[in-house]
């Protein structure tokens, strides 16, 4: 079962891909010529024309790229769209002058004389941005030069490390098989099977290890190369600006994350009694199935569990989710060049999605798909934005998601009266909220450490070490410390990109807004979904702050933080109680 790209195009011979490249290259031109009118044009035409030309390009770009990279992820060997990529990206680096020189254009410019105009007023957001980013600019002739570059030295780093470890081989009981089914193996039901799975996943990493280092290594330098020279004044601020987010935010919930780590420690070592360890957990143990939920899901069962949950919420989610199944929207199951993990492609402009997933019939795999969705949801709602508002930024990308999945997970748990089901459900939804709280703080640590030592070449041994670290600075007491993960950095494609750093702790925002959300939602269903999809079409058109106090919430306070994770802490205690029943 494969997804189905006909409504982007039926292949790369499609006359129609060939058409829109030409278009591409037209509005290039226009683009390009648009400094020539800052002198000669009223100011308002000359920002008119560029949200225009703007918003044709969004809406072509996304559409030749995503064909492009979608193609690409089920098939990572797929040498043309490989090709294609690096010619759409050589072809929007020639706007690189023109977009520098608009964004100072724009910089001295008071927005503020143009409310007035409907398109000012509808993009403005986007517009204060430019103007707040765009004293960090290089000259014209720089930023050709990085942009240029970047393809050859951060981009290509990238895509090596997507493709080693995409088509990496693991040797697992004299037979060969990729990385994601290894990875799926920690979920597994026999205690030899998980383990076995770790050392073969571990072993396999050794293949590769020293390149994909160097890959990170380089990356991470380049960053720490290009923030200096931009003027950042540290690493987090390119990050909380893209993420239209304050530091205060960023600080109150790493805060409250770090308060709530012993009650993490008591989870997971109880879990680990449970499964007859003497010490903490073992990494390779941390998906252990407990309960007696005997099962696998089917595709199929997994669909209607996640369409009856979203009907309980409201009957909108309900159909997007049976839309996006029954159009043949999601890819859903593992194979050799396909991609590990799982991704939600928004296609706003077509107002529809594309959901890769690696199913293997486990109750976290129907999670996943929940959490996919609600990143389409979240897509189908913003779809009626202007194209230059079709972009939500990090922190609020895993709101819907998150929200999702915990509907998914309160619906189950209503049907199960059974104490030892009980325990599956609401302790694989626990597993979700360790990795999503304790693992991505892990995940920070390591990364922020990467940056400190970012001036000079990082060796393999040395992220390894840095890795472990972190894995016991997070968990703390809950794991073993003989058996942890020292390549957690090889295989999370989000460290291998210059632009999108620190793409751990949105995760992290996303899970505990969320929560926050679910609770509003409990507190009054009726006008909690009234509004709910208003702030769902504001997260591309305002701050991070300014989203949240929609619903009456200020995420610069620690209180919030701690009162969504009140709620966790309360799962974490009935999966004890269930545990040592």
């Amino acid at each position: 079962m494969n997804w189905n790209l006909d409504d982007l195009y039926k292949g790369f011979d499609d006359p129609k891909y060939e058409l829109d490249v030409l278009k591409v290259e037209k509005l290039i031109k226009e683009y390009n010529n648009l400094p020539n009118k800052f002198e000669k044009n009223d100011n308002l035409d000359v920002i008119l024309e560029y949200i225009k030309l703007n918003e044709e390009l969004t809406v072509l770009t996304r559409t030749l790229f995503s064909f492009n990279s979608l193609s690409n992820s089920v098939d990572v060997s797929n040498q043309k769209s490989l090709v294609n990529m690096a010619k759409l990206s050589k072809m929007l680096n020639e706007t690189t002058e023109a977009s520098v020189l608009f964004n100072r254009f724009l910089k001295d410019i008071d927005l503020n004389l143009y409310l007035n105009n409907e398109i000012i007023k509808n993009n403005l957001f986007q517009l204060q941005k430019i103007k707040k980013s765009s004293k960090y600019l290089l000259t014209e002739k720089e930023e050709i030069m990085y942009a240029k570059l970047q393809q050859v030295s951060s981009s290509s780093w990238s895509q090596l490390q997507s493709l080693l470890t995409s088509k990496l081989d693991v040797s697992y009981n004299d037979k060969t098989i990729t990385l994601p089914e290894v990875r799926n193996l920690a979920y597994d039901n026999n205690a030899k099977v998980r383990k076995d799975a770790y050392y073969s996943e571990l072993k396999a990493y050794e293949k590769v290890d020293e390149v994909v280092a160097m890959a990170l290594s380089n990356i991470k330098r380049e960053v720490v190369i290009m923030n200096d020279i931009r003027g950042y004044k540290d690493v987090y601020e390119p990050t909380l600006i893209r993420s239209n987010m304050e530091k205060a935010t960023l600080d109150a919930m790493i805060s409250a994350m770090k308060d709530y780590r012993p009650y993490f420690e008591e989870y997971l070592i109880a879990k680990a009694k449970y499964l007859g360890h003497d010490n903490a957990l073992p990494f390779y143990d941390l998906f252990a199935p407990v309960g007696k939920l005997d099962k696998t899901y089917t595709y199929d069962e997994a669909k209607d569990i996640v369409i009856n949950s979203f009907n309980s919420y409201s009957d909108k989610l309900g159909n997007y989710a049976k839309k996006a199944f029954d159009l043949n929207w999601i890819d859903p199951f593992p194979k050799k060049g396909k991609r590990g993990g799982a991704f939600c492609s928004n296609q706003p402009q077509l107002k529809q999605s594309r959901i890769l997933s690696n199913f293997t019939g486990s109750l976290s795999d129907v999670s996943t798909l929940a959490h996919e969705l609600g990143h389409g949801y979240h897509g189908e709602v913003i779809s009626d934005n202007t194209p230059l508002n079709w972009s939500y930024p990090m922190p609020l990308a895993e709101t819907a998601s998150i929200f999702c999945e915990t509907i998914v997970t309160n619906h189950l748990l209503s049907n199960i009266y059974n104490d030892e089901e009980r325990l599956q459900v609401l302790e694989i939804a626990l597993q979700g909220d360790t990795q999503v709280i304790i693992d991505i703080l892990s995940r920070f640590i390591f990364e922020d450490s990467i940056f400190k030592l970012a001036d000079g070449p990082i060796s393999k041994e040395e992220m390894k070490k840095l890795m472990i670290e972190a894995q016991k600075e997070a968990y703390g007491k809950g794991l073993d410390s003989n058996f942890l993960h020292p390549y957690m950095w090889l295989n999370k494609g989000h460290y291998y990109s210059a632009g999108l750093n620190f793409y751990n702790f949105p995760y992290a925002f996303g899970l505990l807004f969320g929560k926050g959300l679910y609770s509003k939602y409990l507190e009054d269903k009726e006008s909690f979904i009234l509004n709910y999809d208003k702030l769902l079409k504001l997260t591309t058109m305002a701050s991070v702050e300014d989203v949240a106090k929609s619903m009456n919430i200020d995420v610069t306070k620690k209180d919030f933080w701690i009162s969504s994770l009140e709620l966790i802490k309360k799962d974490i205690d009935e999966v004890i109680r269930l545990l040592n029943k």
